[in-house]
C-alpha cells in the first residue's frame, strides 16, 4: 500500500529538519526541491510541504535571490534561546529535586556512566544525544507538562550547532561533570543546589557555543 501524500510529507520533513538539525546540511547551503525530492525518493509535492514547514520554523530562509538556504545561527539566536532555557531549566530542576523517582535517578546514574565513556570517544555526536537525554530526563522529573512542551518547542536548537563540537576537550568533560554532580543533588533534593548548577550549566554552553560564532553575527 503506497505511503499518503501526508505520510511522505511528514517524512520529507523529519528527513530534512534532522539533516539540518545535525548539521549534515550546513548553515548557507542552498536547498533544490527537485534535488531533495531525488536525495528523498519522494516526489516534489511532499517535499513543497516539507520546505514550507521548515521555513516557517526558521530553520530555512529565502537569499536575496530568492534562494531557499539552511538558516545560520546567530548570537542573537543563541543568546535569546539560552536566556529562556536556563529560566525554565532551572525552575524544572528545583522541581525535580523534589519530585524524582528513584527509577528517573536510575536512568540518570545510567546514562551519565555512559556520558563518562563517551569521552573517550574520536566523536561527539553521542555525547550531545546523551545531553538530550540528561536534560529531557530531569525535565520529565519536574511533572510540569508546560515545561516539557517549551522545551520541545526548542529541540534542536541552535540548528546545526552543537556545544560538543564547538567546545575543547576540557568543556566537554566539565560538562558531563556537571551532569554527574547534578544527579548526586537531586538525589538529595537539594533544591537550591540543582537549579544553581543547571543555571551555571547553561551559562558556560552558551559562553562557549557563542565563542564559536563570528562577532558580526549579530
Amino acid at each position: 500500500m503506497a505511503e499518503s501524500s501526508d505520510t511522505l510529507a511528514d517524512r520529507a520533513y523529519r528527513e530534512l529538519r534532522s539533516s539540518i538539525v545535525a548539521g549534515r546540511l550546513e548553515p548557507g547551503s542552498p536547498i533544490v526541491e527537485a534535488d531533495l525530492a531525488a536525495l528523498l525518493g519522494v516526489s516534489r509535492t511532499p517535499v513543497r510541504e516539507a520546505l514550507r514547514r521548515c521555513e516557517l520554523e526558521g530553520y530555512l530562509g529565502r537569499h536575496g535571490n530568492g534562494r531557499l538556504e539552511v538558516v545560520a545561527p546567530t548570537r542573537e539566536m543563541v543568546e535569546q534561546l539560552f536566556d529562556v532555557r536556563i529560566m525554565v531549566e532551572e525552575y524544572a530542576a528545583r522541581l525535580a529535586a523534589e519530585r524524582i523517582s528513584d527509577a528517573e535517578l536510575a536512568r540518570l546514574e545510567s546514562l551519565v556512566e555512559e556520558d563518562f565513556r563517551a569521552l573517550g570517544r574520536p566523536h561527539s555526536d553521542r555525547l550531545a544525544e546523551l545531553n538530550g537525554e540528561i536534560h529531557g530526563t530531569v525535565l520529565e522529573a519536574s511533572r510540569n507538562r508546560t515545561l516539557v512542551l517549551i522545551m520541545r518547542s526548542f529541540e534542536g536548537r541552535p540548528h546545526g550547532l552543537q556545544v560538543f563540537a564547538v567546545g575543547d576537550p576540557e568543556h566537554r568533560r566539565r560538562f558531563v561533570d556537571d551532569h554527574r554532580n547534578l544527579v548526586s543533588l537531586l538525589r538529595d533534593g537539594d533544591v537550591d543546589g540543582a537549579g544553581r548548577l543547571i543555571r551555571s550549566h547553561l551559562e558556560r554552553a552558551r559562553e562557549v557555543l557563542l565563542a564559536g560564532l563570528p562577532s558580526s553575527g549579530r
